[in-house]
């Protein structure tokens, strides 16, 4: 069935921050300040187009518009008009919609875009918006292309290559919606090195942990033996914690926002089970007396999501009396324990599934090796490098 339905929105921003506003009919020229944009969808896509700042214009855009898909609808073909004016939109507009767009697809549950997915997003196309913040669309050509990725070689912030490149994978994603591919053979021209993850050393742990409180050394070896990643660890909830046969279920939490990597092997959906060794099991058990199932195992000061781990490792790491405590991170505890694990044979089909790798030739990269070992049960957690860390 066509679409016949053409819907009018403005650009308003509201709490500092712009978005579509959709119009009503009696009301619509008496809105603020801000461009109107016509709506309709074209089978399953759905279309924008900046029809400009005066209301009255917008109603007649409507009404053509509304007009047009009526006559295709019954079989109608319409041609271009070369007559007909362009409306050109800045880039900076553009960017502004596709964000709004990005915003409504993140949805409510946690499985639609995630919420660092548009964080991340918004970053990397401030730079294309920062770079000539009165440009067009109709301007972007693999001269402008070329620019944008020197404006970015040179930039202040002496941006690095992967950072370079993921800016660059974002600009060409927001053009290819405007049916634009001249970002394509630029962005298969960059490259970034690998960022090499070097597991920490027994004596590093040892001091570290020599260095922390009672809560951040369970913190820590918490990261350490669940392999998990910030997030992950961050959202574990009281009940996903067995303590009855010594596992942990990493899962998804979907009435607090956060999804799991992994919707091809439906991981994100199950979760993941990894097993903890009892010793540390038990000093978790006795740390969460008192909390509810729902209550988070390593929350902030307030009992919400904690986001500054990172910067208390680092903390920990410089109370340690380390030098390089800069180069202490969160990912560096999860390359730790696989690393620790697979020494101690543990194969790596068991690491991929406790890693939550839906490759194999991920997980294999990952620790660095080519062959898989014999299989081991939990009494390689129990006895293996990681014993004297619980």
């Amino acid at each position: 069935m066509a679409n016949k339905i053409a819907v009018v929105y403005q650009h308003v921003k509201i709490n500092n921050k712009w978005t579509f506003q959709k119009a009503p009919t009696m009301r619509r020229r008496f809105l603020s300040d801000g461009a109107y944009y016509i709506s309709w969808y074209e089978g399953t896509r759905k279309r924008m187009e900046r029809v400009g700042p005066d209301p009255i214009e917008a109603e007649k855009a409507l009404l053509k518009k509304s007009a047009e898909l009526s006559f295709l609808a019954v079989g109608g073909e319409i041609k271009a008009n070369p007559a007909d004016t362009h409306v050109r939109v800045k880039v900076s507009e553009a960017v502004e919609e596709y964000l709004s767009d990005c915003r409504d697809r993140q949805g409510k549950s946690g499985y639609g875009l995630a919420a660092r997915t548009v964080e991340a997003y918004q970053y990397r196309l401030g730079y294309l918006k920062s770079f000539r913040p009165e440009a067009y669309l109709d301007e972007i050509d693999a001269t402008f292309i070329r620019q944008v990725r020197r404006f970015l070689i040179v930039h202040p912030d002496n941006l690095g290559d992967r950072t370079c490149y993921n800016v660059m994978q974002a600009v060409s994603t927001f053009l290819n919606r405007h049916n634009i591919g001249a970002a394509k053979p630029f962005l298969r021209e960059m490259s970034f090195p690998p960022k090499p993850v070097i597991p920490y050393t027994h004596e590093m742990m040892v001091k570290f942990f020599a260095a922390c409180t009672e809560e951040e050394g369970l913190t820590f070896k918490f990261f350490l033996h669940s392999m998990g990643r910030d997030l992950e660890v961050a959202f574990v909830e009281t009940r996903d914690l067995f303590f009855d046969n010594n596992v942990l279920h990493i899962s998804s939490k979907p009435d607090k926002g956060f999804r799991l990597k992994g919707k091809r092997s439906g991981q994100a959906t199950i979760g993941r089970k990894v097993p903890i060794p009892a010793a540390f099991m038990a000093s978790l058990k006795r740390y969460c007396e008192g909390k509810g199932p729902r209550n988070l195992v390593f929350p902030n000061g307030k009992g919400g999501v904690q986001n500054h781990f990172l910067r208390i490792c680092k903390k920990i790491a410089k109370r340690a009396g380390r030098s390089d405590w800069r180069e202490f991170n969160l990912h560096r505890w999860r390359k730790t324990g696989a690393t620790c694990h697979h020494e101690s044979g543990v194969s790596v089909r068991k690491i991929q599934a406790w890693l939550g790798h839906e490759s194999l030739d991920v997980t294999l990269d990952y620790l660095g090796v080519s062959d898989a070992a014999d299989d081991y049960s939990q009494d390689q957690v129990n006895k293996g490098a990681l014993a004297g860390f619980v």
